[in-house]
């Protein structure tokens, strides 16, 4: 990979293979990131694996980061479709994200966690029997049934040339609550021979689909016990969103903060200067954090 200092182009009619190593969650992030500081809008085809146990699935980031960044003020023209599925190890998904371009970021308060509502998933399959993914639904069910009713999880049994190059199968879910937060966990099984660069690993056999959405449920409601507007998962982005933000107060509240959490503070104290001041509220468990943004603005984008 090449770095050239200077101003972030983006542009359209970009791809790029990711790989088998990482999932194309680990790109997406800072590809956001980047591309609304950008001097036009980003249009790019990311080839790789769409879904594993080891890095956000896509569908997290379809239907909680897109939404928790819309919420956040990147509103038009961010958008990400799913075009083939991909597991690992071989991978052979196809995802195209589009991302627009900013002057500035608005501030952000968000305090407020509210209770859960209701809780919506996907459940997916590639390469095996659809009946997979009802089987993934009814594991789900038989534990949040018992604390909500609300509960529906969609499914997506994808085969054929969409399906990619190895099978696997899985369920993202998502509470949704009464402010408005989306709190979501996911559990993924794949498999397929070895490993490619792996140094001859073998890889993880598939698991009962039944054991995968008991898994899934009992991730998210860890989740939903650990308090915060985001899950484990999110709490980095929002960080680091907070520090991009104007000259202002930013605060949110998080839950008992992951060590991707802490490593990205130390980032954001190393190359922004921004320092979070935490404080814990033990009836609840968890911590507001507030800073004040660096004010980051995108010098390539003209002022209207």
């Amino acid at each position: 990979m090449r770095y050239k200092p200077g101003v972030i182009i983006g542009g359209s009619g970009v791809s790029h293979d990711c790989g088998a190593s990482r999932a194309i969650g680990y790109f997406i992030e800072p590809l956001i990131f980047l591309s609304l500081f950008a001097k036009k809008p980003l249009s790019i085809t990311l080839k790789g694996i769409t879904n594993d146990h080891i890095d956000p699935s896509i569908d997290t980031f379809r239907t909680v980061t897109l939404p928790l960044l819309k919420r956040l003020g990147v509103e038009e023209g961010l958008e990400l479709k799913v075009i083939k599925r991909g597991a690992r190890p071989l991978g052979g998904g196809e995802v195209l994200l589009r991302a627009p371009v900013l002057k500035t970021l608005e501030p952000i308060d968000l305090t407020d966690e509210g209770m859960v509502k209701r809780i919506r998933g996907v459940s997916y399959s590639m390469k095996v029997s659809p009946q997979s993914t009802n089987r993934m639904v009814d594991g789900a069910r038989g534990a949040l049934n018992k604390l909500l009713a609300d509960v529906y999880i969609f499914t997506d049994a994808v085969s054929g040339s969409s399906s990619g190059l190895s099978p696997g199968y899985g369920v993202t879910l998502v509470a949704e609550t009464t402010s408005g937060c989306l709190i979501s966990a996911e559990a993924c099984a794949t498999q397929g021979g070895m490993i490619p660069d792996g140094g001859g690993e073998e890889a993880e056999p598939l698991v009962v689909p039944e054991d995968i959405g008991k898994a899934a449920s009992q991730l998210l409601l860890e989740e939903i016990q650990r308090g915060g507007v985001v899950d484990s998962s999110h709490q980095g982005l929002l960080l680091l969103m907070c520090a991009l933000g104007p000259e202002e107060v930013q605060q949110v509240r998080m839950g008992p903060l992951t060590t991707n959490a802490v490593h990205m503070m130390r980032h954001i104290k190393d190359f922004f200067g921004v320092v979070f001041d935490m404080r814990t509220e033990h009836s609840s468990r968890t911590i507001f954090m507030s800073c004040i943004g660096a004010g980051v603005k995108n010098m390539a984008k003209k002022v209207t």
